[in-house]
């Protein structure tokens, strides 16, 4: 059989597998469903083997073409690349996970661009004419070593047509890398829980019991704790990229790099608004400062109390007070001060902070000068994602104080890749792109993910503050 052959054997047997697990692994399963399916592995692993096999028979071939054509100054080439064991002016081999899932959706974007023009290229072959053999060969043996159950479902999966790769599964920090540039609650290193089967549940203490030292003879104190729970459940964000089919001239690096930012400012994005201030829908997280339980303090408020006198130009006075209320409400609720403590704000709030002047003129807080800004001791994370323009007067933003080591995020160590050209875009502009008769693809990107607090007072937050405003009024 040919490679291609060998390629779509291995498509049609793994496509069987998931409805023998099914019968095999249910109750009424008899000892021939439990062997048709061992063999069903069995017969996806010897074809994986003879897809290795005939890789490397197509290497040795290019090889000794190449040999046997070789003259004159290619000799000098040849001994380099026999000192160092790799072909001249090859890509650098090394990649991180993230790097290895762009590569491939890159790749396999390019195999349908050059479909559509007429071409049946594979994204292994494509991978290997731009350079990166060495690669394709470390995610094959990759493929080879994976387990019945890693066959069935890989961490990282592109469509069959999409070059038919049985990616490696990737570390359970591919998605936390991936998207971190662009997302802080991602750069504040929350705690990581896995979602199995999509669900992580867990009580928690809502009030303690009771305890205290007692006399000879005397009672001992009887209380009873009471308890809630942490619940999440998988929430599925999704981001597009569209390119013209003009991508066929692009090279694979620069294909790779335009997928991954893009993707990355989208996806990143639109993970940080939702963790900060997600409605809690079924298909949307419920961001953590949106919990009811969490210390709240209005900038807002006027009258007796009020924390300024003047919302938009708060003296130093005012704003060291309303930050010593913010740490004491965590830290009043046994929640020790400790080197996850961090701050959040908008762009103009920290630039308010950082560019205030005492009588001299010298920098009140002048720790926030530095590349990574610290206030009262605890760094500080700075977004877009916090509103410059909200609430009723269009010029509120939002102040949290958020001790991280009480926040979870729990993900399903998940990425998906897929390509089309033929589907239907809605891109919210209210005008569908038809990709193929606009001559364009698309790569989609989705992750599945959900958030949740062990305690809710581990977080202070200040809403509607009106300093740092550029309005007048």
């Amino acid at each position: 059989m040919t490679l291609a052959e060998l390629r779509a054997k291995l498509k049609a047997d793994r496509a069987k597998l998931a409805d023998l697990f099914t019968k095999a692994a249910s109750e009424g399963a008899t000892a021939e469903d439990r062997a048709a399916y061992k063999a069903a592995i069995s017969g996806c692993q010897q074809t994986v083997d003879l897809i290795k096999d005939a890789e490397q028979a197509e290497q040795l071939e290019a090889v000794a073409t190449v040999d046997a054509g070789a003259a004159g100054g290619q000799g000098a080439q040849k001994q380099n690349e026999e000192n160092d064991h790799r072909v001249y002016a090859a890509v650098d081999q090394k990649m991180t996970p993230t790097q290895e899932i762009t590569l491939m959706a890159a790749a396999a974007a390019k195999s349908r661009s050059y479909l559509q023009a007429g071409i049946a290229k594979s994204a292994v072959e494509i991978l290997g004419e731009e350079g990166y053999a060495a690669h394709v060969k470390t995610l094959i043996d990759r493929a080879r070593a994976k387990s019945a159950r890693t066959m069935q479902k890989t961490n990282s999966t592109l469509t069959s047509q999409d070059g038919g790769i049985l990616l490696p599964t990737p570390n359970s920090s591919t998605i936390i890398d991936f998207l971190r540039p662009e997302n802080t609650f991602l750069q504040a290193n929350p705690r990581r829980v896995p979602l199995i089967g999509g669900q992580f549940n867990q009580p928690r203490g809502a009030t303690s019991s009771t305890a205290g030292y007692v006399g000879e003879g005397m009672k001992k104190p009887v209380g009873s704790p009471t308890f809630n729970g942490i619940s999440m459940r998988s929430k599925k964000i999704a981001g597009i990229v569209m390119v013209t089919m003009e991508a066929l001239r692009w090279s694979l690096a620069d294909l790779q790099a335009y997928i991954e930012n893009d993707l990355r400012l989208t996806l990143g994005q639109n993970i940080d608004l939702a963790c900060y201030f997600g409605p809690g829908t079924n298909y949307t997280p419920l961001g953590i400062l949106n919990r009811p339980g969490v210390n709240t303090f209005d900038a807002s408020a006027t009258g007796a109390g009020a924390l300024f006198a003047n919302p938009k130009a708060p003296t130093v006075t005012e704003l060291d007070r309303v930050a010593t209320r913010m740490i004491l409400a965590i830290t009043d609720y046994n929640i020790p001060v400790n080197p996850r403590f961090a701050w959040t704000m908008n762009y103009h709030l920290m630039r308010y902070l950082a560019d205030a002047r005492g009588a001299n003129g010298q920098y009140i807080y002048p720790e926030l000068q530095q590349a990574n800004p610290t206030w009262k001791g605890f760094r500080v994370f700075v977004t877009n994602q916090f509103p410059a323009n909200g609430g009723t007067t269009t010029d509120e933003s939002t102040l949290a104080l958020i001790d991280w080591s009480h926040v979870l995020y729990g993900d399903e160590e998940d990425i998906t890749v897929r390509t089309s050209m033929e589907a239907t875009i809605d891109p919210g502009t209210g005008t569908l792109v038809h990709l193929f008769q606009q001559n364009m693809m698309a790569v989609l990107m989705e992750a599945m993910h959900d958030i949740a607090l062990e305690y809710d007072q581990a977080i202070s937050v200040l809403k509607k503050a009106r300093w740092g405003s550029l309005s007048a009024t």
